[in-house]
Protein backbone atom coordinates (compact mmCIF):
# COMPACT_ATOMS: atom_id res chain seq x y z
CA UNK A 1 0.00 0.00 0.00
CA UNK A 2 2.80 2.44 0.77
CA UNK A 3 4.41 1.92 -2.63
CA UNK A 4 1.12 2.50 -4.51
CA UNK A 5 0.44 5.69 -2.58
CA UNK A 6 3.85 7.07 -3.48
CA UNK A 7 3.34 6.18 -7.16
CA UNK A 8 -0.08 7.86 -7.34
CA UNK A 9 1.25 11.02 -5.70
CA UNK A 10 4.10 11.12 -8.16
CA UNK A 11 1.67 10.70 -11.05
CA UNK A 12 -0.50 13.58 -9.87
CA UNK A 13 2.49 15.85 -9.63
CA UNK A 14 3.56 14.90 -13.17
CA UNK A 15 0.06 15.62 -14.55
CA UNK A 16 -0.04 18.98 -12.78
CA UNK A 17 3.28 19.87 -14.35
CA UNK A 18 2.05 18.81 -17.82
CA UNK A 19 -1.07 21.03 -17.59
CA UNK A 20 0.70 23.96 -16.07
CA UNK A 21 1.11 26.94 -18.43
CA UNK A 22 4.62 27.33 -19.84
CA UNK A 23 6.89 29.83 -18.13
CA UNK A 24 6.66 33.33 -19.61
CA UNK A 25 9.90 35.18 -20.36
CA UNK A 26 10.90 37.89 -17.91
CA UNK A 27 9.75 41.36 -18.91
CA UNK A 28 12.39 43.49 -20.66
CA UNK A 29 14.38 45.52 -18.19
CA UNK A 30 15.59 48.75 -19.78
CA UNK A 31 19.27 49.41 -19.42
CA UNK A 32 20.19 52.36 -17.27
CA UNK A 33 20.74 55.57 -19.23
CA UNK A 34 24.11 56.29 -17.69
CA UNK A 35 26.67 53.97 -16.11
CA UNK A 36 29.20 55.98 -14.15
CA UNK A 37 32.79 55.24 -15.18
CA UNK A 38 35.17 53.78 -12.61
CA UNK A 39 37.29 56.19 -10.58
CA UNK A 40 40.33 57.58 -12.41
CA UNK A 41 43.68 58.77 -11.04
CA UNK A 42 42.11 62.09 -9.94
CA UNK A 43 39.55 60.36 -7.72
CA UNK A 44 35.83 59.70 -8.37
CA UNK A 45 34.57 60.61 -11.85
CA UNK A 46 33.40 64.17 -12.39
CA UNK A 47 29.55 64.15 -12.24
CA UNK A 48 28.29 64.92 -15.75
CA UNK A 49 31.53 66.76 -16.77
CA UNK A 50 31.04 69.88 -18.85
CA UNK A 51 33.95 70.74 -21.05
CA UNK A 52 35.42 70.65 -24.52
CA UNK A 53 37.22 67.97 -26.51
CA UNK A 54 41.00 68.19 -26.14
CA UNK A 55 41.45 68.07 -29.92
CA UNK A 56 39.05 71.01 -30.36
CA UNK A 57 40.68 73.03 -27.57
CA UNK A 58 44.14 72.69 -29.14
CA UNK A 59 42.72 73.65 -32.53
CA UNK A 60 41.06 76.85 -31.22
CA UNK A 61 43.39 78.11 -28.49
CA UNK A 62 47.06 79.07 -28.33
CA UNK A 63 48.51 77.37 -25.26
CA UNK A 64 51.57 78.15 -23.18
CA UNK A 65 54.21 75.39 -22.89
CA UNK A 66 53.30 74.94 -19.20
CA UNK A 67 49.62 74.50 -20.13
CA UNK A 68 50.52 71.96 -22.84
CA UNK A 69 52.65 69.91 -20.42
CA UNK A 70 49.88 70.01 -17.79
CA UNK A 71 47.34 68.70 -20.32
CA UNK A 72 49.75 65.98 -21.47
CA UNK A 73 50.48 64.89 -17.90
CA UNK A 74 46.75 64.75 -17.11
CA UNK A 75 46.02 62.79 -20.30
CA UNK A 76 48.67 60.12 -19.67
CA UNK A 77 47.71 59.85 -15.99
CA UNK A 78 44.10 59.14 -17.03
CA UNK A 79 45.26 56.66 -19.70
CA UNK A 80 47.55 54.86 -17.22
CA UNK A 81 44.61 54.42 -14.82
CA UNK A 82 42.21 53.10 -17.49
CA UNK A 83 41.39 49.36 -17.46
CA UNK A 84 43.61 47.27 -19.72
CA UNK A 85 40.64 45.58 -21.43
CA UNK A 86 38.97 48.88 -22.46
CA UNK A 87 37.35 48.64 -25.85
CA UNK A 88 36.76 51.24 -28.52
CA UNK A 89 34.40 53.90 -27.23
CA UNK A 90 32.96 55.01 -30.57
CA UNK A 91 33.88 55.67 -34.17
CA UNK A 92 36.57 58.13 -33.04
CA UNK A 93 38.10 57.43 -29.58
CA UNK A 94 39.74 60.88 -29.63
CA UNK A 95 36.26 62.38 -29.17
CA UNK A 96 36.15 60.78 -25.70
CA UNK A 97 39.00 62.92 -24.27
CA UNK A 98 37.54 66.03 -22.59
CA UNK A 99 38.97 68.99 -20.67
CA UNK A 100 36.44 70.13 -18.08
CA UNK A 101 35.79 73.61 -16.69
CA UNK A 102 38.18 72.89 -13.82
CA UNK A 103 41.06 72.52 -16.29
CA UNK A 104 41.37 68.72 -15.85
CA UNK A 105 41.47 66.05 -18.54
CA UNK A 106 38.80 63.33 -18.41
CA UNK A 107 39.26 60.14 -20.42
CA UNK A 108 36.27 57.87 -21.02
CA UNK A 109 37.42 54.42 -19.76
CA UNK A 110 35.83 52.83 -22.85
CA UNK A 111 37.77 55.05 -25.27
CA UNK A 112 40.49 52.45 -25.76
CA UNK A 113 43.20 54.90 -26.83
CA UNK A 114 46.28 53.20 -28.22
CA UNK A 115 49.80 54.54 -27.55
CA UNK A 116 49.84 55.86 -31.13
CA UNK A 117 46.58 57.79 -30.58
CA UNK A 118 47.91 59.19 -27.29
CA UNK A 119 51.12 60.25 -29.05
CA UNK A 120 49.02 62.01 -31.71
CA UNK A 121 47.15 63.96 -29.01
CA UNK A 122 50.43 64.92 -27.32
CA UNK A 123 51.85 66.13 -30.65
CA UNK A 124 48.79 68.30 -31.39
CA UNK A 125 48.94 69.72 -27.85
CA UNK A 126 52.62 70.62 -28.28
CA UNK A 127 51.88 72.22 -31.67
CA UNK A 128 49.28 74.50 -30.05
CA UNK A 129 51.99 75.85 -27.71
CA UNK A 130 54.76 76.52 -30.24
CA UNK A 131 55.48 80.18 -31.06
CA UNK A 132 54.49 81.25 -34.56
CA UNK A 133 57.36 82.12 -36.87
CA UNK A 134 60.16 81.66 -34.33
CA UNK A 135 61.62 78.85 -32.19
CA UNK A 136 60.88 78.56 -28.50
CA UNK A 137 63.58 79.69 -26.09
CA UNK A 138 64.65 79.03 -22.50
CA UNK A 139 62.22 77.25 -20.19
CA UNK A 140 59.53 77.13 -22.89
CA UNK A 141 61.84 75.22 -25.23
CA UNK A 142 62.72 72.76 -22.44
CA UNK A 143 59.04 72.04 -21.65
CA UNK A 144 58.16 71.53 -25.32
CA UNK A 145 61.19 69.25 -25.75
CA UNK A 146 59.99 67.08 -22.85
CA UNK A 147 56.51 66.90 -24.35
CA UNK A 148 57.93 65.93 -27.76
CA UNK A 149 60.14 63.29 -26.13
CA UNK A 150 57.16 61.79 -24.29
CA UNK A 151 55.17 61.59 -27.55
CA UNK A 152 58.08 59.95 -29.37
CA UNK A 153 58.90 57.44 -26.60
CA UNK A 154 55.29 56.57 -25.77
CA UNK A 155 54.91 53.58 -28.17
CA UNK A 156 58.21 52.09 -26.86
CA UNK A 157 58.42 53.06 -23.18
CA UNK A 158 54.70 52.63 -22.48
CA UNK A 159 52.07 54.85 -20.92
CA UNK A 160 53.10 54.63 -17.21
CA UNK A 161 56.74 55.58 -17.88
CA UNK A 162 55.79 58.48 -20.18
CA UNK A 163 53.17 59.64 -17.66
CA UNK A 164 55.77 59.76 -14.87
CA UNK A 165 58.14 61.84 -17.06
CA UNK A 166 55.45 64.42 -17.83
CA UNK A 167 54.36 64.56 -14.18
CA UNK A 168 57.96 65.40 -13.27
CA UNK A 169 58.07 68.12 -15.96
CA UNK A 170 54.73 69.58 -14.79
CA UNK A 171 55.90 69.79 -11.18
CA UNK A 172 58.35 72.51 -12.21
CA UNK A 173 55.46 74.96 -12.83
CA UNK A 174 52.78 76.47 -10.60
CA UNK A 175 50.25 73.77 -11.37
CA UNK A 176 47.36 75.48 -9.59
CA UNK A 177 47.83 78.65 -11.64
CA UNK A 178 48.27 76.69 -14.88
CA UNK A 179 45.10 74.69 -14.22
CA UNK A 180 43.19 77.91 -13.49
CA UNK A 181 44.33 79.30 -16.86
CA UNK A 182 43.16 76.12 -18.61
CA UNK A 183 39.81 76.34 -16.83
CA UNK A 184 39.37 79.91 -18.10
CA UNK A 185 40.14 78.79 -21.67
CA UNK A 186 37.63 75.94 -21.50
CA UNK A 187 34.92 78.18 -20.06
CA UNK A 188 35.50 80.69 -22.85
CA UNK A 189 35.13 78.00 -25.53
CA UNK A 190 32.00 76.43 -24.05
CA UNK A 191 30.30 79.72 -23.11
CA UNK A 192 28.37 79.95 -26.37
CA UNK A 193 26.73 76.50 -26.67
CA UNK A 194 25.65 76.53 -22.98
CA UNK A 195 22.15 77.68 -23.97
CA UNK A 196 21.69 74.63 -26.15
CA UNK A 197 22.61 72.30 -23.28
CA UNK A 198 20.08 74.00 -21.00
CA UNK A 199 17.12 72.72 -23.04
CA UNK A 200 15.03 70.10 -21.11
CA UNK A 201 15.55 66.48 -22.27
CA UNK A 202 12.84 64.86 -24.32
CA UNK A 203 10.40 62.61 -22.42
CA UNK A 204 10.96 58.93 -23.36
CA UNK A 205 8.02 57.17 -24.95
CA UNK A 206 6.03 57.34 -28.15
CA UNK A 207 6.01 60.78 -29.73
CA UNK A 208 2.69 62.33 -30.72
CA UNK A 209 2.86 63.89 -34.20
CA UNK A 210 2.08 67.61 -34.16
CA UNK A 211 0.70 69.72 -36.97
CA UNK A 212 3.18 72.33 -38.10
CA UNK A 213 2.00 75.79 -39.02
CA UNK A 214 2.59 76.96 -42.56
CA UNK A 215 4.42 79.99 -41.11
CA UNK A 216 6.86 77.82 -39.11
CA UNK A 217 10.28 77.33 -40.75
CA UNK A 218 11.06 73.92 -42.14
CA UNK A 219 13.72 71.63 -40.70
CA UNK A 220 16.30 72.74 -43.25
CA UNK A 221 15.51 76.37 -42.43
CA UNK A 222 16.14 75.75 -38.73
CA UNK A 223 19.40 74.00 -39.60
CA UNK A 224 20.56 76.99 -41.63
CA UNK A 225 19.66 79.44 -38.86
CA UNK A 226 21.34 77.21 -36.29
CA UNK A 227 24.46 77.00 -38.45
CA UNK A 228 24.65 80.80 -38.69
CA UNK A 229 24.20 81.22 -34.95
CA UNK A 230 26.80 78.54 -34.23
CA UNK A 231 29.28 80.30 -36.54
CA UNK A 232 28.77 83.58 -34.68
CA UNK A 233 29.17 81.85 -31.32
CA UNK A 234 32.36 80.05 -32.40
CA UNK A 235 33.83 83.27 -33.81
CA UNK A 236 33.10 85.08 -30.54
CA UNK A 237 34.68 82.23 -28.56
CA UNK A 238 37.83 82.32 -30.71
CA UNK A 239 38.12 86.09 -30.24
CA UNK A 240 37.74 85.70 -26.47
CA UNK A 241 40.42 82.97 -26.39
CA UNK A 242 42.81 85.08 -28.51
CA UNK A 243 42.34 88.07 -26.21
CA UNK A 244 42.87 85.94 -23.08
CA UNK A 245 46.01 84.23 -24.42
CA UNK A 246 47.60 87.03 -26.51
CA UNK A 247 46.47 90.10 -24.56
CA UNK A 248 50.00 91.30 -23.75
CA UNK A 249 51.32 90.73 -27.31
CA UNK A 250 48.36 92.57 -28.83
CA UNK A 251 48.82 95.55 -26.51
CA UNK A 252 52.56 95.72 -27.27
CA UNK A 253 51.99 95.54 -31.05
CA UNK A 254 49.33 98.26 -30.94
CA UNK A 255 51.63 100.48 -28.88
CA UNK A 256 54.49 100.08 -31.39
CA UNK A 257 52.20 100.87 -34.32
CA UNK A 258 50.80 103.96 -32.61
CA UNK A 259 54.30 105.17 -31.80
CA UNK A 260 55.50 104.58 -35.36
CA UNK A 261 52.48 106.02 -37.15
CA UNK A 262 51.28 108.84 -34.92
CA UNK A 263 53.95 109.92 -32.47
CA UNK A 264 56.72 110.43 -35.01
CA UNK A 265 57.75 113.95 -35.81
CA UNK A 266 57.39 115.07 -39.40
CA UNK A 267 60.76 115.34 -41.20
CA UNK A 268 62.00 118.74 -42.18
CA UNK A 269 61.60 119.11 -45.94
CA UNK A 270 63.94 122.11 -46.37
CA UNK A 271 67.13 123.23 -44.60
CA UNK A 272 66.75 125.76 -41.85
CA UNK A 273 68.01 129.24 -42.72
CA UNK A 274 70.70 129.26 -39.98
CA UNK A 275 72.59 126.27 -41.41
CA UNK A 276 74.22 125.28 -44.66
CA UNK A 277 72.00 123.74 -47.35
CA UNK A 278 71.92 119.93 -47.27
CA UNK A 279 72.25 118.16 -50.61
CA UNK A 280 70.95 114.55 -50.53
CA UNK A 281 73.54 112.04 -51.83
CA UNK A 282 70.93 110.27 -53.99
CA UNK A 283 67.61 111.09 -55.69
CA UNK A 284 64.31 110.79 -53.83
CA UNK A 285 63.24 107.83 -56.01
CA UNK A 286 65.17 105.44 -58.25
CA UNK A 287 64.53 102.03 -59.77
CA UNK A 288 62.29 99.91 -57.53
CA UNK A 289 62.42 102.52 -54.74
CA UNK A 290 59.43 104.84 -54.97
CA UNK A 291 60.18 106.92 -51.86
CA UNK A 292 62.18 106.93 -48.62
CA UNK A 293 60.74 108.43 -45.42
CA UNK A 294 62.68 109.10 -42.20
CA UNK A 295 61.24 110.44 -38.95
CA UNK A 296 62.23 110.51 -35.29
CA UNK A 297 60.02 108.74 -32.74
CA UNK A 298 61.05 111.04 -29.89
CA UNK A 299 62.85 114.36 -29.39
CA UNK A 300 66.52 114.04 -30.43
CA UNK A 301 69.58 116.00 -29.28
CA UNK A 302 73.01 116.27 -30.95
CA UNK A 303 75.62 114.09 -29.27
CA UNK A 304 73.06 111.49 -28.11
CA UNK A 305 71.31 108.41 -29.59
CA UNK A 306 68.22 109.21 -31.69
CA UNK A 307 65.44 106.65 -32.29
CA UNK A 308 64.12 106.87 -35.84
CA UNK A 309 61.72 105.02 -38.10
CA UNK A 310 62.68 104.26 -41.72
CA UNK A 311 60.02 103.49 -44.33
CA UNK A 312 60.93 102.51 -47.90
CA UNK A 313 58.07 102.32 -50.41
CA UNK A 314 58.69 100.04 -53.39
CA UNK A 315 57.31 99.67 -56.88
CA UNK A 316 55.25 96.43 -57.08
CA UNK A 317 57.43 93.52 -58.17
CA UNK A 318 57.14 89.80 -58.86
CA UNK A 319 59.90 88.46 -56.64
CA UNK A 320 61.33 88.80 -53.15
CA UNK A 321 63.59 91.84 -52.70
CA UNK A 322 66.17 92.87 -50.14
CA UNK A 323 66.08 96.47 -48.91
CA UNK A 324 69.19 97.85 -47.18
CA UNK A 325 70.13 101.36 -46.11
CA UNK A 326 72.64 103.48 -44.21
CA UNK A 327 72.42 106.86 -42.47
CA UNK A 328 74.23 109.95 -43.75
CA UNK A 329 75.04 112.51 -41.02
CA UNK A 330 75.72 116.12 -42.06
CA UNK A 331 77.07 118.89 -39.81
CA UNK A 332 74.88 121.76 -40.96
CA UNK A 333 77.22 124.37 -39.50
CA UNK A 334 80.43 123.15 -41.23
CA UNK A 335 79.14 120.85 -43.99
CA UNK A 336 81.17 117.84 -42.77
CA UNK A 337 79.54 114.46 -43.49
CA UNK A 338 79.84 110.95 -42.04
CA UNK A 339 78.05 107.63 -42.43
CA UNK A 340 76.38 105.47 -39.75
CA UNK A 341 75.29 101.83 -40.16
CA UNK A 342 71.63 101.23 -41.00
CA UNK A 343 69.78 97.97 -41.52
CA UNK A 344 68.34 95.45 -43.96
CA UNK A 345 64.83 94.02 -44.46
CA UNK A 346 63.54 91.25 -46.76
CA UNK A 347 60.33 92.20 -48.58
CA UNK A 348 58.16 89.33 -49.94
CA UNK A 349 57.09 89.14 -53.58
CA UNK A 350 53.76 90.88 -52.99
CA UNK A 351 55.17 93.52 -50.63
CA UNK A 352 55.46 97.20 -51.52
CA UNK A 353 56.88 98.58 -48.27
CA UNK A 354 59.79 98.00 -45.88
CA UNK A 355 59.64 99.50 -42.42
CA UNK A 356 62.02 99.37 -39.46
CA UNK A 357 62.92 101.21 -36.26
CA UNK A 358 66.57 101.98 -35.53
CA UNK A 359 68.85 104.04 -33.30
CA UNK A 360 71.39 106.52 -34.74
CA UNK A 361 74.27 107.94 -32.68
CA UNK A 362 74.31 111.67 -33.51
CA UNK A 363 77.63 113.51 -33.51
CA UNK A 364 78.26 116.24 -30.94
CA UNK A 365 77.68 119.17 -33.30
CA UNK A 366 75.35 122.14 -32.77
CA UNK A 367 73.15 121.15 -35.72
CA UNK A 368 72.93 117.80 -37.50
CA UNK A 369 70.94 116.58 -40.50
CA UNK A 370 70.20 112.85 -40.80
CA UNK A 371 69.28 111.17 -44.11
CA UNK A 372 68.36 107.55 -44.79
CA UNK A 373 70.06 106.39 -48.02
CA UNK A 374 69.09 103.04 -49.56
CA UNK A 375 71.70 100.77 -51.14
CA UNK A 376 69.40 97.99 -52.39
CA UNK A 377 67.44 97.59 -54.58
CA UNK A 378 68.47 101.09 -55.76
CA UNK A 379 70.14 104.21 -54.34
CA UNK A 380 67.61 106.75 -53.06
CA UNK A 381 67.60 109.20 -50.15
CA UNK A 382 65.06 110.60 -47.76
CA UNK A 383 64.54 114.26 -46.95
CA UNK A 384 66.94 115.48 -44.23
CA UNK A 385 65.82 115.17 -40.62
CA UNK A 386 67.24 118.23 -38.80
CA UNK A 387 68.30 118.19 -35.15
CA UNK A 388 69.69 121.25 -33.31
CA UNK A 389 70.56 124.69 -34.62
CA UNK A 390 73.66 126.66 -35.54
CA UNK A 391 72.31 129.68 -33.68
CA UNK A 392 73.38 129.76 -30.09
CA UNK A 393 70.11 131.30 -28.99
CA UNK A 394 67.91 128.68 -30.71
CA UNK A 395 66.58 125.61 -28.79
CA UNK A 396 67.71 122.13 -29.91
CA UNK A 397 65.32 119.26 -30.79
Amino acid sequence: MADLTIDRASGRRAQEQDHRAPDLPAPHQPAPDHVPPPPGPHGPPHPDPTGVRLARLTALARLTPAQAVELGADLLAEAAGAPEDAGAGGPDPLDRVLVDTDGRVHLDPTAGLSPAALAELLASTAAAARPRGRPAEGAAADLLARLDAAAADLPVAGVPAAAERLQEAARGSDRAAVRAELAALVRAVVAGPAAARALPPATPGRAVPARRSSLEPSGSGWRRVGGWLLSVVLLSAVVVVEVVVLRDDIAADVEVLLDAGRSGAEPTAAPEPDGLPVTPPAPAAAGDVAAVDLRNLAACTPGAPCTVRVQVRLVPGSGERQVSWTYTLVDRCTGATSTAPGGSVAVPAAGTRAEAVGVVALPAAPAVAVLAVTEEPAAAASAPLSVGSCRTDAPTG
